[in-house]
């Protein structure tokens, strides 16, 4: 028996010795005392299908999608020359509705006609200046043409606040003022314009706080007639004042996809612009 097994042991030995692990892990037989490589294991392949991957493409191309009409819906598409006819005005609607934008932004005389033109899109806002573009007017002033833009279907008020107030320090007039517009607008978003391009960054940042305070739903940084119009580094500082209490409106000399998104990246919850179609059309390019 001890024989036996012997035997057996030095079998499985000897068969041992013709069997070898190759150096990357694959075993090889000996063939006429050179090393003979088993096949091969089959290399992995993509295990992705074509319907798989077509699928993946197709939900990348959705997201895109959806992530360039959050940021039309951005867009106040804006029309404030005082050339500007009724053409032009349905035109400025026609585009909002083709586009998704947020609203349209244009002046008292042409709020009724914007309310006829979306009458078939009540998701495309109106929206009214107000004081434009000085500020100067007196508060009564303002007041009534709040009162009187609502009446005529604005749903938002864009507030030129008085400038001169601000540059004489007189913040509790600033306050005033703003509330009085506020309390005009019944419940309607009112934005601020504070004309950051006039101020020192003291006086940006007060007059910020007193839109705040005094209910503003944006303090908006420009008309766009004066100086440099928005800054990102303003829209920064005016976001960090407000602490989130309201939003913040960039507006003025904003005409490419690139200024677009660097005023989102600053803070900018809304974007005015007169270069809407422009800004859409590079946009989508990029999908």
């Amino acid at each position: 028996m001890f024989g036996l097994k012997k035997r057996k042991t030095e079998d499985i030995e000897e068969e041992t010795k013709d069997t070898a692990l190759s150096a990357d892990g694959v075993v090889s037989e000996k063939d006429g005392g050179k090393e003979k490589p088993l096949p091969a294991a089959e290399e992995k392949t993509d295990s992705i299908t074509p319907d798989e991957r077509k699928e993946f493409e197709e939900f990348r191309r959705q997201k895109k999608i959806l992530e360039i009409r959050r940021l039309l819906k951005m867009i106040d598409h804006t029309l404030l020359k005082q050339t500007a006819t009724r053409a032009e005005i349905r035109k400025l609607c026609d585009e909002a509705r083709e586009y998704g934008f947020c609203s349209v932004c244009v002046q008292p005389v042409y709020v009724a006609a914007c309310n006829e033109f979306l009458r078939n899109a009540p998701q495309i806002r109106i929206a009214c200046v107000v004081g434009f573009p000085m500020g100067e007017n007196t508060t009564k002033t303002k007041v009534f043409e709040t009162k009187r833009a609502i009446a005529d279907g604005a749903d938002e008020i864009d507030m030129v606040t008085c400038i001169s107030a601000i540059k004489n320090g007189n913040y509790s007039y600033i306050k005033r003022e703003i509330r009085q517009v506020v309390k005009a607008a019944r419940g309607n978003p009112v934005k601020v314009i504070i004309e950051t391009s006039l101020l020192t960054r003291e006086e940006m940042i007060k007059a910020a706080l007193c839109a705040k305070d005094a209910g503003a739903a944006f303090v908006k940084t420009s008309t766009g007639y004066f100086g440099d119009g928005a800054k990102p580094e303003d829209v920064r500082a005016i976001k960090e004042a407000v602490k989130g209490e309201c939003c913040v409106k960039a507006s003025g000399g904003i005409r490419s996809a690139q200024q677009f998104r660097t005023m989102v990246d600053a803070g900018a919850d809304r974007i005015g612009t007169s270069s809407g179609v422009n800004i859409a059309e590079t946009l989508k390019k990029e999908m």
